[in-house]
């Protein structure tokens, strides 16, 4: 068993969670950190991961290195994110990661799309993506989210995918259609189960908003986490998913 962890992820919280605030009077306060909590409570989170999937596995810190291929195909991606704070110790605490613990990271991809790759290919057995990230459901993989475990099959997988693609994903920075949720393009998805049928759906939905066939493409790509075979470890190249 091999544990793939959303390291950006975890490192950011963990980061967020040791911060400490300490108010010295009534007009002074600092902000500071502890790095050796940070790393305490990874360590002790991780255990934890162990623990739940009942095997004592491989670990693997799956890792950003931006820019993303998604800053191709949509250039203002992520940039409402520009300008926030990031927690203190941060950078220090990924570099420490990356000399205790085993990491994956490749160029032009997110975390997200490396768990996606290493869990739908063959390199480690019976791997697990650890993340709290709902975007993680649209792979076929065996997901830990929280402290609850969950098989998701490619059906599944490609369905939950398509309903970001209605609904787009604000917290990257992009729309889908305008009066779209969850619950919404679940009823526009009706009762369809193969792919094609429910891209032929999720079209003429954007057509009934109005939008071309290309904002629909767009969308689907970008909310397309990559599985195995769509991308070259070799040249860095991205194969971008093309409707059958």
């Amino acid at each position: 068993m091999t544990l793939l962890i959303d390291a950006d992820w975890l490192c950011y919280s963990s980061c967020c969670a040791c911060e400490q605030d300490v108010r010295w009077d009534e007009w002074c306060h600092t902000l500071h950190l502890d790095e050796r909590d940070v790393l305490d409570l990874i360590a002790t989170k991780l255990e934890l991961y162990q623990e739940i999937s009942g095997d004592k596995g491989k670990i693997v810190m799956c890792f950003t290195e931006y820019p993303t291929f998604r800053h191709t195909i949509f250039p203002n991606y992520k940039s409402n994110r520009a300008g926030r704070r990031k927690p203190l110790g941060l950078k220090n605490i990924i570099e420490a990661i990356a000399r205790y613990y085993n990491v994956a990271a490749f160029p032009g991809l997110e975390a997200d799309d490396v768990m996606g790759l290493l869990s739908t290919g063959d390199r480690y057995t019976q791997p697990i993506i650890v993340s709290a990230d709902k975007d993680m459901r649209t792979i076929p993989c065996t997901l830990l989210r929280g402290e609850e475990m969950e098989i998701i099959s490619k059906k599944k997988a490609d369905r939950n995918w398509m309903i970001q693609t209605l609904t787009g994903d604000k917290t990257d920075g992009f729309d889908g259609l305008a009066g779209v949720g969850p619950v919404t393009a679940e009823k526009i998805l009706g009762d369809s189960e193969s792919l094609p049928a429910m891209w032929n759906k999720v079209l003429t939905a954007y057509e009934k908003k109005k939008l071309s066939y290309t904002s629909a493409i767009q969308t689907a790509r970008l909310t397309r986490i990559l599985r195995d075979g769509e991308y070259n470890f070799t040249t860095g190249e991205v194969s971008l998913w093309e409707p059958a």
